[in-house]
């Protein structure tokens, strides 16, 4: 458990209203990319708070000015996706939990674009760490990827982040966080800016959820 000092230090964060929920009904459209922070997370389950790696890339004035990565070690020993992306709990189980992380990591979201490769799982990976260590949410607007391939090249025949990488000739190594980050914002720079479209997310104080046997934080 974490100490109520480590709470305490967030309680003078502005609380925002709602949960984290895809805003459909409201849409922006932006004819010029070029500012913006694309992300990816890992996890190491299939639980949405088990984020054991992000990476971010920084985006201005259409150049990639920044990027950054972290393993995390998440609030579970479980460890399913190690296949996947190669991570294990051995790797992580000596790195700073997300609370930890947070400080660093939440300088480059708030009041951001945001860009994923299917941006609702990117942002139901963050909703649910932010749940989980109580931590106070943040607004920002967010961009995907996916549906900007999409739109920019509607016959390739499926618009996976790998697909689109190869088709554009960007270098990928699929599943680890800072290279998905680095092709989700090379993606978008070379989209139709006239079809991106970006929403925003509207973040709520997160209820505290039960932890289970699994917690090591």
């Amino acid at each position: 458990m974490y100490s109520h000092s480590l709470n305490s230090c967030y309680n003078s964060i502005a609380k925002l209203n709602s949960s984290f929920a895809y805003q459909e009904g409201f849409r922006e459209r932006n004819d010029n990319m070029q500012d913006f922070v694309a992300i990816d997370f890992e996890t190491a389950n299939t639980n949405r708070n088990s984020a054991c790696q992000i990476g971010i890339c920084q985006v201005q004035n259409g150049t990639i000015i920044g990027q950054r990565s972290w393993l995390i070690k998440p609030p579970s020993k479980i460890f399913t996706f190690s296949d996947l992306h190669g991570i294990t709990y051995s790797m992580v189980k000596n790195q700073l939990t997300f609370i930890e992380l947070w400080p660093v990591i939440k300088p480059y979201l708030e009041h951001q674009i945001v860009a994923a490769h299917n941006v609702k799982f990117d942002m139901s990976v963050l909703s649910a760490v932010l749940d989980y260590y109580q931590l106070p949410a943040m607004e920002f607007r967010v961009v995907d990827s996916l549906d900007a391939a999409r739109k920019s090249w509607p016959n390739l025949q499926n618009h996976r982040l790998s697909t689109v990488a190869e088709f554009l000739s960007i270098d990928l190594n699929h599943h680890e966080a800072l290279s998905d980050a680095r092709a989700c914002a090379e993606i978008i720079l070379r989209s139709d800016w006239s079809r991106i479209k970006i929403s925003p997310y509207q973040a709520a104080s997160p209820r505290r959820p039960e932890r289970n046997a699994n917690w090591v934080g």
